[in-house]
């Protein structure tokens, strides 16, 4: 079997990281897989990252003011790095760590802006902007009256970092819309240059803000592609380097002062400082062209110019291009310079927003420019082709627009990269596969990779296309659009194949894999209930076909939760590099799987054998496949044909197979949101009735309980004591509470939890009360949530206190409930659109960025009035909450204590908004009563006191451990000898976060503790974590756990359970060095789990 390898996870290629940024970067996703923006201060050399994130961090490290706008898609998008980077006090190359304010986009949004500058005497650095290009309308007005005003004075120095990126309503998805941000700076007179890769993003972020020095300048980009589009980017300057730069350049700037074009001397500065050939139009192609093709765009531009030099390199073809670098000022005579003299043709293929037959902007400047620069006479016969900001770029749809003026011959595809697609539902069970795959290929140092995943609301209920481009590290091969000749397409399950033409993406004699969730039978069964278009494209593109029977692998214990996961990467490997070795392919998937499983590679191995034998399955693709998928269709419908005539015509039908999209629409950053719960309905009352049914119970079987609505047992109990453990200045409210629970009949075991019934603010559900017109001693009957022929009978009041979530964000089913109910029209159509797939951005902006309650929403609609039992049938519940309890019974017999930590947020609007339960713990006072339940729990001490225990928790993690500890006193108190009690505590800094310390050092000085490891991360320059303490200690541990029988707890967050787990295979590991055993350390310790040795409590 392979051994196992030991491999480092980063997300930079060539520099080292500290634990500090490891332990914040590492959170990968299913559309970013190499973890959070990457730290400016490591943005050098090569790194993992995206080309916004690059411009964003040359921003950072420069500007000591910078402006952001919330943007189409996530409010957050376009600045989600620098307000990282700020929160984690991270300086820049000046020292500073500089201010950085996000605005919402609305009438006058450059107030701020011009504000600020008013009021500062001296601007020793331009002001950055990061603003999205459906923002910029929103700042002409305000900007176009104070620029005269001020140029008066001098230069407005502001840098504009713009993603053209808007939603585009008539394709449900979003775009790179360049026109808008391009009429902006035209209207303003304002520079623009662009940037068509993410090495020139930092560079001319760098270059913007040295020409800001003689006013405003806009560096515009693509935005979805620059946003989403993860991987290798090669050649990046530091902070360091960037400030030298930027320094070098400043001290040249007064020869641009006299300069009429200002950005083509600076271009010049650049290259002289940089060693660059910048230019403002980048010709590639023949030397002696017949016709040229003239774009503008980041990733138009990269894709054209790719594509003609492949073609002018294999074919020779007399064609070139020119990509607009610099579209304004547009140089005529650079322009017509860069033209070369055998040019009979030029083809412009510019961007128009609204009508095809729009003449774009840049047809009229070429023409402008060829007319100005060579005259009527001499210049080249120009034509157009035009398209809209939703057109799919990509290899293939190129190699049409250029098919309509030229003949563009046969060529080779780029046998050095590769490309490969992954489809499924956005809620799938593989949707993770693809980030671990493109983890794989990162920690490859001699490739370089491109990811990119879109999300597709509308198709398919929610559709999730990831993409991975590999190429040979030192390739000039990049990615540039769409992939739509993929190697190997991997998708989740044959429903795909009914909404998108996946074929149309594969390159001729490519693999598809399909999954199967559901056991196949009959291999041929199967394959003939797939579509006969899709059969038909895969004999026609000679595209072979696997399936990969998930459920014939089934779910490995060993493997649990992660085996259909393994066993897709498995396939992968097997079809998109069938050279590599078993080894190879074991290394790869257990490097994808990260943090997320304890894996061993005979474990993958094993797996690996099973889906090559048992789970994956070749279907030979054939005419005679073809013909009995059509013969299957024929038969299903064969019932309900019942005239000749009418069987016919359905046959006729049944051939034209609908045309299916290629491409997923990006409609969304994020997974369509799905339904929320259905509350029972209630009913109405009145006191009356009520009354009848507490006089005459027998009759009407009536109960009086205490909320009877709740499940489980519940008490009442009261405060005792509530205090903040952290201090006020300290940004997490920590605090400890107790209950006194003396006479209500409460009991509780070590290591389980209290369940707090939370209540809504009675102020704030009075104020909604009246603002609605309802009465809150008037009463309503609620059907049980236990079983629904028993009616629950309370006022108005305790439903909204007590019952309904009121005060809750609502999921998108109760917008679609509410709808109905709206009686003014704009408010009905507004409320159906925030429930339907085209809404989902703009509900994610309620749910997430905006945080509207129920309550805001029932504002905001004030035409939607729903009865008060129908507000309870359309409100979600309050929900229980559980917390470890801190204390034993047996030393605290009528109290019971907890550690909590208050989970706060500030909105887009600036309020400051809570976790419900933990703020209504928070603000009780002593005497307050409130409803409790107790909740069993996994954390139980061994039932030998002799037997030795290992306990490590984070932050409040800590509260079950108290308890542990008390009942040892207790037992010791008892007579009772208790075995070793070591104690692992993590947190960031002693002096805040040393929670219960005094406590703990008591019982260490008293002998019940044996060893306190205390880890605080950030109160050394270099960080230790629980998992280091533990490692100090392996011998004392190992003669604990393993020759004395010992138990080990970890509680608190899941982050660390890969670390601690590996702790505890060491110790394994240790024992059995000791003593010659050998065997499967991870399986051992997975025994431990099984029989309650180790304990996991994570959340």
């Amino acid at each position: 079997m392979p051994p196992v390898a030991v491999v480092s996870r980063s997300n930079s290629v060539g520099s080292e990281k500290s634990a500090d940024l490891e332990s914040h970067f590492q959170n990968a996703s299913p559309s970013a897989p190499f973890g959070l923006p990457l730290d400016p201060n490591f943005s050098q050399g090569s790194s993992l990252t995206s080309a916004h994130v690059v411009a964003s961090s040359a921003v950072y490290s420069l500007a000591d003011r910078i402006f952001s706008y919330i943007s189409p898609g996530a409010d957050s998008a376009l600045d989600a790095g620098l307000q990282l980077w700020k929160s984690f006090q991270r300086k820049n190359a000046n020292g500073i760590i500089p201010q950085v304010s996000r605005f919402e986009v609305r009438s006058g949004a450059a107030s701020s802006i011009l504000g600020y500058l008013s009021n500062v005497s001296a601007v020793d650095a331009p002001v950055s902007v990061v603003i999205p290009s459906s923002a910029l309308p929103f700042m002409q007005p305000i900007l176009s009256t104070s620029l005269s005003v001020h140029h008066k004075k001098v230069p407005l120095p502001l840098a504009f970092n713009v993603a053209a990126l808007d939603y585009d309503s008539s394709s449900s998805s979003f775009v790179s819309d360049y026109a808008t941000p391009l009429s902006f700076a035209k209207s303003l007179n304002f520079p623009v240059i662009t940037p068509f890769n993410a090495v020139e993003a930092q560079h001319f972020s760098l270059f913007v803000l040295f020409l800001a020095l003689q006013g405003p300048i806009l560096n515009i980009y693509d935005g979805p592609s620059f946003l989403k589009e993860n991987g290798t980017v090669s050649g990046l300057l530091s902070s360091v380097q960037l400030l030298k730069t930027f320094n070098e350049l400043k001290s040249e700037s007064k020869k641009l002062e006299s300069a009429d074009n200002k950005v083509s001397v600076g271009l010049k500065l650049l290259n002289q400082v940089l060693g660059t050939n910048y230019k403002a139009f980048e010709y590639e192609g023949h030397a002696q062209p017949e016709t040229v093709f003239v774009i503008y765009g980041s990733t138009e531009s990269e894709l054209l110019l790719q594509y003609i030099k492949l073609l002018s390199v294999q074919k020779n073809s007399k064609i070139g291009a020119i990509a607009v670098r610099v579209p304004l000022p547009f140089d005529v005579a650079e322009f017509c310079n860069t033209i070369p003299e055998s040019t009979q043709s030029i083809v412009v293929i510019g961007q128009t927003k609204g009508e095809l037959a729009t003449t774009s902007w840049l047809k009229s400047d070429v023409s402008a420019a060829l007319f100005f620069g060579k005259g009527a006479e001499a210049s080249p016969k120009i034509l157009e082709y035009n398209y809209l900001p939703s057109f799919n770029w990509s290899r293939s749809t190129l190699h049409e627009v250029l098919s309509y003026f030229v003949s563009i011959p046969e060529f080779s595809e780029q046998l050095e990269a590769k490309k490969f697609l992954f489809w499924g539902p956005d809620n799938g069970e593989l949707i993770e596969v693809p980030s671990k795959l493109a983890h794989s290929f990162s920690l490859d140092a001699s490739s370089k990779i491109s990811f990119r995943s879109k999300y597709d609301n509308i198709n398919g209920a929610g559709t999730f296309q990831a993409s991975i481009f590999s190429a040979p590290f030192n390739s000039k091969l990049s990615k540039a659009g769409s992939v739509d000749s993929a190697d190997v397409i991997l998708i989740e399950g044959k429903d795909i194949l009914k909404y998108f033409d996946v074929t149309k993406t594969a390159k001729t004699g490519s693999t598809i894999i399909i999954t199967s969730a559901k056991k196949i039978e009959e291999l041929q069964k199967y394959t003939e209930s797939l579509p006969s278009s899709f059969i038909r494209s895969l004999i026609s593109k000679n595209i072979r076909l696997a399936v990969l029977d998930l459920e014939a692998i089934g779910d490995q214990p060993e493997t649990k939760g992660f085996t259909s996961s393994i066993a897709s990467q498995v396939a992968f490997w097997h079809y998109a590099y069938p050279e590599l070795s078993e080894h190879d392919v074991v290394l790869k998937v257990w490097q994808a799987a990260g943090a997320d499983a304890e894996l061993l590679a005979a474990v993958i191995s094993n797996l690996r054998d099973t889906v090559l034998k048992t789970g994956l399955k070749e279907v030979p693709v054939s005419k005679e496949l073809l013909s009995k998928t059509s013969e299957k269709k024929e038969n299903e419908n064969e019932e309900e044909k019942q005239q000749q005539q009418q069987e016919e015509e359905e046959k006729e039908s049944e051939e034209e197979d609908p045309e299916l999209p290629s491409h997923p629409l990006e409609s969304s950053f994020f997974p369509n949101p799905r339904e929320g719960e259905v509350v029972t309905k209630p009913i109405s009352n009145t006191k009356l009735d009520a009354a009848k049914k507490l006089v005459f119970k027998e009759a009407y079987q009536t109960e009086t309980s205490l909320r009877p609505d709740l499940s489980v047992r519940n008490f009442v109990v009261k405060v005792q004591h509530n205090k903040r453990v952290t201090p006020e200045n300290y940004s997490r409210n920590i605090f400890e509470i107790e209950f006194d629970i003396t006479g209500t009949g409460l009991t509780y075991q070590i290591g389980e939890a209290l369940g707090i019934h939370g209540r809504n603010n009675t102020k704030m559900v009075q104020e909604f009360l009246d603002s609605y017109g309802l009465k809150g001693d008037d009463l309503v009957q609620v059907p049980s949530k236990e079983d629904a022929h028993i009616l629950e009978t309370r006022t108005i009041s305790q439903a909204f206190i007590e019952n309904l979530d009121i005060f809750g964000k609502p999921p998108k089913k109760f917008y679609e409930s509410l709808a109905p109910f709206a009686q003014d029209e704009a408010e009905r159509k507004k409320l159906e659109f925030l429930a339907s797939a085209a809404g989902a951005k703009e509900l994610k902006a309620y749910q997430d960025d905006e945080t509207y309650f129920y309550a805001d929403i029932l504002a905001l609609f004030p035409s939607a009035r729903p009865s008060v039992v129908e507000l309870a049938q359309i409100i979600s519940p309050l929900k229980r909450r559980e917390y470890s309890i801190a204390s034993s019974q047996k030393m605290h017999p009528n109290a019971v204590h907890l550690l909590i930590v208050v989970v706060d947020w500030v909105d887009k609007r600036g309020q400051t908004r809570y976790g419900h339960c933990s703020h209504y713990l928070s603000q009780l006072s002593v005497g307050t009563e409130l409803v409790v339940s107790v909740k069993p729990s996994v954390m139980k001490l061994p039932a030998s006191p002799l037997a030795p225990i290992v306990m490590s928790g984070l932050g409040t993690g800590l509260a079950p451990f108290k308890a542990f500890v008390e009942e040892k006193v207790w037992q010791k108190s008892q007579g009772l000898e208790i075995g070793e009690i070591y104690l692992y505590l993590g947190s960031r800094y002693k002096r805040e976060e040393y929670l219960y310390g005094e406590l703990w050092e008591a019982y260490k000085d008293a002998g019940i503790i044996t060893h306190i490891g205390a880890a605080f991360s950030r109160d050394q320059p270099e960080k230790i974590y629980i998992q280091d303490r533990i490692r100090e200690n392996i011998e004392e541990l190992t003669d604990a756990i393993i020759t004395k029988n010992g138990s080990f707890y970890l509680c608190g967050p899941t982050w660390p359970v890969p670390d601690i787990t590996a702790c505890l295979e060491d110790i394994v590991q240790n024992d059995w060095d000791k003593r010659g055993v050998k065997g499967d350390v991870a399986n051992e310790v997975e025994e431990m789990k099984e029989s309650g040795r180790y304990v996991l409590e994570v959340y």
